[in-house]
């Protein structure tokens, strides 16, 4: 009867030791900002000294595409901001319109490492907290007028065709996710460039996500120095 007793106690205790173990494996606890709101607002004002603080704006793997972002670090939890009206930016040149080389050169920007579902444009809840430091950044002061574009980038799985799509897709996701959180639309352009543009090798996990990025390009400011 003792025997059977303890028996039963002892399957309990391991069960429950086991759910523990199932919560805590199933539990994703978010780490700090990979980049804050004053870092961004630094880095899409050129008031960085690299413009690009947090991730580094590096030259790309060939010629034709200078200065990709590059991802360093993953997203924190903030809270939401409170909605500011944005000034009206002023005109700029349709991006549709900008070779993106050229239009990448000489421009404030930032690249971001925002996760998606799998295949898909839905925003992952663990890149909310970033996008809420990007929200915080583009109501600040500094960036009231500033008008920017947002550009998708996706790694070489699948066809170029699909990743061009897609990469638009969740562009214009990051798009809606600032709007809904109080930036002005008609301070926010997305287009996406499929694998056109990478940063690093496809042929690594770690290559691949780290073109699998959103990068922010400020339209409204150049940094050119000469013509």
């Amino acid at each position: 009867m003792k025997l059977e007793l303890f028996c039963k106690k002892l399957a309990i205790h391991h069960w429950v030791i086991g759910l523990m173990f199932a919560l805590t494996w199933n539990t994703v606890i978010a780490a700090p900002p990979s980049q804050t709101a004053s870092e961004i607002e630094r880095a899409l004002s050129g008031a960085s000294d690299s413009a690009q603080p947090g991730l580094q704006l590096r030259g790309g793997p060939g010629s034709g595409s200078p200065g990709l972002g590059r991802l360093r670090g993953p997203a924190g939890i903030v809270d939401d901001p409170v909605p500011v009206q944005a000034a009206p930016s002023p005109p700029v040149k349709p991006a549709a319109t900008m070779n993106y080389p050229d239009l990448i050169r000489d421009r404030p920007k930032i690249a971001a490492l925002i996760h998606f579902d799998s295949n898909s444009a839905r925003i992952r809840d663990d890149a909310y907290p970033l996008l809420n430091e990007y929200v915080a950044a583009l109501q600040s002061p500094t960036l009231a007028n500033a008008m920017l574009l947002i550009a998708g980038h996706t790694d070489a799985a699948g066809s170029n065709k699909y990743n061009l799509i897609l990469s638009g897709e969740r562009a214009q996701a990051v798009r809606a996710y600032l709007i809904e959180h109080g930036v002005s639309p008609d301070r926010l352009i997305a287009k996406g460039y499929g694998e056109a543009y990478p940063v690093a090798s496809n042929a690594t996990e770690t290559g691949r996500e780290e073109n699998r990025r959103s990068e922010f390009i400020r339209l409204d400011v150049s940094t050119r120095v000469s013509p």
